[in-house]
C-alpha cells in the first residue's frame, strides 16, 4: 500500500498556466518508508476535484500496462481511496 497524506493548508487546488492551458493540482505527501514523506502534486481535472484533508491510498485504477509491457502509473489521473474507508471495510 502506498499511503498519501493531504494535510491542512494543502487541501485546496492550485493552478499553473501552461502552453496548453491551465493545469490544476493539489499538494500531497507520499510515504515511501523513509524517515520523511515526499511532497508530490496530484493532478486534478478541475479545482472542485480537490481531496479533503486526510489519509489515502492509491487506487488500482492508477496503474496501466505501457507499450513495452511495463507497469506504469498514469501521470494524468491519480485516483485516491480514503484510508479510513479501507480500514472499516477490512474489519
Amino acid at each position: 500500500m502506498v499511503k498519501i497524506s493531504i494535510i491542512d493548508g494543502h487541501h485546496q487546488a492550485k493552478s499553473r498556466n501552461t502552453k496548453n492551458g491551465v493545469r490544476y493540482f493539489q499538494d500531497a505527501y507520499v510515504h515511501l518508508g523513509g524517515a520523511f514523506p515526499h511532497q508530490i502534486e496530484i493532478p486534478l481535472k478541475a479545482p472542485t476535484d480537490a481531496n479533503p484533508v486526510g489519509e489515502y491510498e492509491l487506487s488500482l485504477n492508477n496503474f496501466q500496462v505501457g507499450r513495452f509491457k511495463n507497469l506504469e502509473l498514469n501521470p494524468f489521473e491519480v485516483g485516491l481511496i480514503p484510508l479510513s474507508k479501507t480500514l472499516s471495510k477490512a474489519s
